[in-house]
């Protein structure tokens, strides 16, 4: 877009809507940068979910942070209407949606946000005073950025840098739990996701870290509460040989902690976009689903693993909480010794450089 067709362009209190999971956020952040370049005057707020609001509060381009607990306190019609007041309070001019449900149409058209604009695949879409195609690039992020269609900009012509900021706090808790490994190499591990199908088995995690361990390698778990269980038995099967820090930091502790990671070994989930924020070197694992679905890792060394020619794979855009077929191939045909495999590429280029004749190599 030509500099004086862009300054025509207006908005002075502009609210973004992501309130899908955390890694659709984490997808999300380059959008940020977007509509700042856009509309440099603007106040900017971010409307997300409570447990995404951390990764966001530190963006020195985020005015604001607003909470959509839709699955508690803003749950329903009652829970909409309020918190639709609330926005209508806040007189944004500009609302840009990139998350797609009705509910989320709704509550702008309920909050009287004169111009609201959003994607051509949004349901409940005519509630939108413009929309523009979204899902016709290849990567989430890219079709995140499509949304500036809206104001006449080339998606494609953008930064697409992911971007989060750590405040000053979790880095310093990230420092202080990881200084009982020295000055050894960090592996990351993060075992969990919100699917059953997208969770490579435990046990297959725990022989991977039992290698990393003997090669001398310091290995830490991330996650949330939920996925205090798989964590455990990682724990367990390697002999406490790991640093177990799953449900123990907070969300925006834990992406520290990958931050200071040599290399992360992750499912397909929040962590996997964590690491591709802070250029990690990525082991990405993808059971049911496939990177051909747009969100695998980004601008980052990265290696994808998943078991091909599965008829059943994938079973579903998201993965499930049962597999279809029963079997679990997707899940337990991924060996441990091809995520060896993987890890070993990745370390080798990675500085120190990585010699698989010592004893730092991983064992066959």
């Amino acid at each position: 877009m030509a500099q004086n067709e862009r300054a025509r362009i207006t908005a002075e209190r502009i609210l973004l809507v992501q309130t899908s999971f955390l890694g659709d956020l984490v997808l999300s952040t380059p959008v940020i940068s977007a509509l700042q370049e856009i509309f440099p005057a603007a106040k900017i707020s971010l409307l997300t979910t409570v447990e995404s609001a951390d990764l966001v509060r530190s963006d020195p381009h985020v005015n604001a942070v607003i909470t959509f607990d839709k699955r508690r306190s803003d749950a329903g019609l009652k829970g909409l209407f309020r918190l639709a007041k609330q926005l209508r309070g806040e007189k944004f001019d500009l609302a840009v949606s990139l998350h797609r449900s009705w509910r989320t149409a709704v509550l702008l058209f309920l909050a009287g946000i004169p111009r609201r604009v959003g994607f051509a695949e949004a349901s409940a879409r005519f509630l939108y005073t413009q929309t523009c195609p979204g899902r016709d690039l290849e990567h989430a992020v890219l079709r995140n950025l499509a949304i500036v269609r809206n104001f006449g900009v080339d998606p494609q012509t953008l930064p697409a840098d992911l971007k989060l900021c750590l405040p000053q706090a979790a880095r310093e808790k990230a420092a202080q739990v990881l200084q009982t490994f020295g000055n050894k190499r960090i592996v990351t591990i993060a075992p969990g996701s919100v699917w059953l199908t997208k969770r490579w088995l435990p046990e297959y995690f725990a022989e991977v870290a039992r290698q990393l361990n003997a090669a001398d390698f310091a290995v830490c778990l991330v996650g949330g509460p939920s996925d205090r269980e798989a964590a455990q038995l990682i724990e367990t099967t390697t002999g406490s040989q790991v640093l177990n820090l799953v449900g123990k930091l907070t969300l925006i502790e834990s992406a520290a902690v990958i931050a200071k990671s040599e290399l992360l070994i992750t499912n397909d989930s929040a962590p996997l976009h964590i690491g591709s924020a802070f250029k990690v070197p990525t082991a990405a694992i993808f059971c049911a689903t496939v990177p051909e679905f747009g969100f695998g890792p980004w601008q980052n060394r990265h290696l994808n693993l998943g078991v091909e020619g599965l008829s059943c794979r994938p079973c579903g855009r998201h993965g499930r909480q049962y597999c279809p077929t029963g079997t679990h191939a997707c899940r337990k045909n991924l060996t441990p010794e091809m995520v060896v495999n993987a890890v070993q590429q990745l370390l080798t280029s990675c500085q120190p450089a990585f010699d698989p004749s010592s004893r730092r190599g991983l064992q066959k």
